[in-house]
């Protein structure tokens, strides 16, 4: 599996010969990114939502989202949109599936992550407060993307409880830098104090790493 960083939210992966770009937002640098035949969004804000229009149709992708977002796209003439809902698995090619369910984002209108399962499972949990419900997929999860900068979403503590709750093999910490606060080594210093575990990979914006 082929993994990149491209900022705050955003992270395009090739699984199985499938690329997948999720939440690109609006200064991401569209001429870096290759390939994509789904871009997921998690929910209908500006900063995951953003690139939609203008990437779809570069790249001939189909947009995969909630129901706001699946609204915004038709919207926006975006040919090719499915809607998702929680709970609901998507079959892809190559027997790539994407299976959403609901984070805790009150300001959002139906806010969701994606556990996307591949030749690894990688578990992108939007925008999203720390939640009892992430223990349901303990030992589902290889790769976990969880967000840090505390706006609007987890903070570095509240983060390593929802790595605690999923122990996953790898964490990457996202939504930090480019529009506010988080901390990547506060966050690490969060799980070596709870004694958790984990790979912690902290990538720079568009490292691809293989894992």
């Amino acid at each position: 599996m082929k993994l990149m960083w491209l900022g705050h939210s955003c992270f395009w992966l090739e699984t199985k010969g499938v690329r997948i770009l999720v939440d690109p937002y609006p200064l991401v640098e569209d001429d870096l990114i290759g390939n994509v035949d789904y871009i997921l969004i998690t929910h209908e804000h500006s900063d995951h939502y953003g690139k939609v229009e203008l990437l779809s149709r570069l790249r001939d992708a189909s947009v995969i989202g909630p129901k706001p977002v699946y609204l915004m796209a038709v919207a926006d003439g975006v040919k090719n949109v499915i809607e998702i809902q929680e709970n609901q698995t998507i079959p892809l090619e190559n027997n790539v599936k994407i299976t959403a369910f609901l984070v805790e984002h009150p300001s959002s209108q139906h806010p969701l992550g994606y556990l996307i399962h591949g030749d690894k499972s990688v578990m992108h949990v939007g925008d999203t407060y720390a939640t009892p419900f992430f223990k349901r997929f303990r030992g589902m999860v290889e790769i976990l993307l969880v967000p840090i900068s505390g706006r609007s979403t987890a903070n570095e503590r509240e983060a390593a409880q929802i790595v605690e709750d999923i122990r996953p093999k790898i964490v990457i910490p996202m939504h930090y830098g480019t529009y506010g606060g988080g901390n990547p080594e506060k966050f690490k210093e969060e799980l070596e104090r709870r004694r958790i575990w984990v790979v912690f990979m902290k990538l720079e914006p568009y490292q691809e790493v293989e894992l």
